[in-house]
This record gives structure tokens, sequence and C-alpha cells, in this order.
């Protein structure tokens, strides 16, 4: 399984044009999924207040209110990172964030996440040339990681352009 980056990254090379609505497509699949995870384990608050109750004893309702309080913004932070935040997810809904609030916050940070990528892969060509030999080794390595990325979509898009003037 390729995580949701990986097709964002392969059809905005490949389309384009259609760059901002795959990035929002995404996205909406993102927050979708946590919204359906978390209105699934918002069944289980009741449980979840009374194993923080014997887990924590007294501090247990203050870290579920903290929780509540600071979750969903936080949780735009968790949603920026690639891998998708299924953990942190389980642990708002349990601890009483409405759905709603978690599937926007993830949405938020899945859009801020997709639209990096998709500006990556639109200014990356043009900024290249312009790297070349300057700088200690480590800009010299990702000097060489950029290029051959760009040598890539140039050559994807040589490709997907002879397969579409060939049939």
């Amino acid at each position: 399984m390729l995580p949701a980056e990986m097709f964002v990254l392969a059809l905005c090379v490949l389309q384009p044009q259609k760059g901002k609505v795959i990035v929002v497509v995404f996205a909406l699949a993102s927050a979708l999924s946590a919204f359906l995870l978390a209105l699934g384990m918002g069944t289980l608050t009741e449980s979840a207040e009374s194993l923080s109750q014997k887990l924590m004893g007294s501090q247990g309702p203050q870290v579920l209110a903290m929780l509540r309080d600071s979750g969903p913004v936080s949780m735009v932070f968790f949603s920026v990172f690639p891998d998708s935040p299924r953990s942190a997810i389980a642990l708002f809904a349990l601890s009483g964030v409405p759905p709603e609030s978690i599937g926007t916050m993830v949405f938020i940070g899945k859009l801020m996440l997709y639209t990096a990528l998709l500006l990556l892969i639109h200014h990356l060509p043009s900024r290249v040339g312009r790297w070349r030999g300057v700088g200690p080794f480590w800009v010299r390595w990702l000097q060489r990681r950029a290029s051959r990325f760009v040598a890539y979509c140039r050559r994807i898009r040589r490709r997907a352009r002879c397969l579409n003037q060939g049939t």
C-alpha cells in the first residue's frame, strides 16, 4: 500500500493543470476518513472516561479537558505529517472532541501538506538550474536529488505525451 502523498505527487506530475483539484479531492478524502473514524470512536466516549478514571485517577478529567480544549488545533499539526494521524484521531474522539472539528482540522492540515507538494512540483524545475555547483555538501546532495526528481517528472510527462499522441 502506498500513502496518499505518492498518489498526489504522481497525479500532479502527470496532470499539472488539474493540480488544485487533485489537492482538494485528496484533502477531502482524508477529512472524510478522519470524520468517519472519529464518529465511530465517539460511541466509546463513556468507556474511555471510565478507563481514564481508572488509569489516571483524579487527573483523568483534567487530561480529557485539556485534549478537548487544545485537541482540534493540534490536529492540524498532526495532519501535516505524511502519515495519517489515526491514533491522534482516536485519542481526540475518545476525549469528546466533536467529529466535525476533527474532520475540519484534518482537512486543513492535509490541504497544507498537499499544497506544499504541489508548489514543490510546480516551482522546483525553475529553481534547480540556479543551484548547480553552489554550497556545501548537503546543498549539493539536495541539488542532485532535486535534479533527479525534475528529470523524472520530465521523462514521465514526455512518455505520457507520446502515449497520448500514439492513441
